[in-house]
């Protein structure tokens, strides 16, 4: 077994000799030499930025009106009567058939963002009725998920379907497209208290 110790251990010492040259190698190599330029690195150019494109000024009222639909089906879904669940979901779903029209106030604003000249005072009351649509969406959801509450706290039948009558009488929540172009002919509207 002596020649078998003898070559482990020749075998050890070449790769230590071995190791050691790469590394003094290795070492030497990154030494500045007089009269050769080192190479350096140039870094590679950052790319390109995106153009910049303009927020969308009318997304965050749909969205807003999106949320309270969700909102407040999420809410309808959690109550655990099937005939309280069926009357509340009703509301939600006329909440929900007003979507449209909030659509197509968006995409009326973005097309009058487009062709702005002129159109500032259009494109005003159109903001702004979206940006009632978006308060009435979130206080409406708020009315639902009261009533909500309030079936779970007592479950009285009766004065939810009174609470969701009083909801209904309020529909439709967005006044007519003819009022937003041309407001003179419409009346303010208000929310009733439920």
């Amino acid at each position: 077994m002596d020649g078998f110790w003898v070559q482990v251990l020749v075998a050890v010492v070449a790769g230590a000799v071995g190791a050691a040259a790469s590394m003094v190698f290795a070492a030497s190599g990154r030494r500045r030499v007089p009269g050769r330029q080192q190479r350096q690195e140039v870094p590679a150019p950052p790319p390109p930025a995106a153009p910049a494109v303009p927020p969308d000024r009318w997304l965050p009222q749909l969205q807003r009106c999106e949320q309270a639909i969700r909102r407040a089906g999420s809410a309808v879904e959690s109550v655990s009567s099937a005939h309280a669940r069926q009357t509340l979901n009703s509301v939600v779903q006329r909440m929900d058939a007003e979507m449209p029209h909030i659509r197509a106030l968006v995409e009326l604003g973005r097309g009058l963002d487009a062709d702005a000249v002129g159109q500032e005072v259009v494109l005003h009351r159109v903001h702004q009725q979206l940006e009632d649509a978006a308060v009435r969406f979130a206080m409406f959801t708020d009315h639902v998920l009261e009533v909500v509450l309030q079936l779970v706290a007592d479950p009285d039948m009766s004065r939810v379907h009174q609470q969701v009558t009083v909801l209904r009488e309020q529909f439709p929540l967005l006044r007519p497209m003819s009022a937003v172009l041309a407001p003179e002919s419409a009346p303010p509207r208000s929310l009733l208290n439920v």
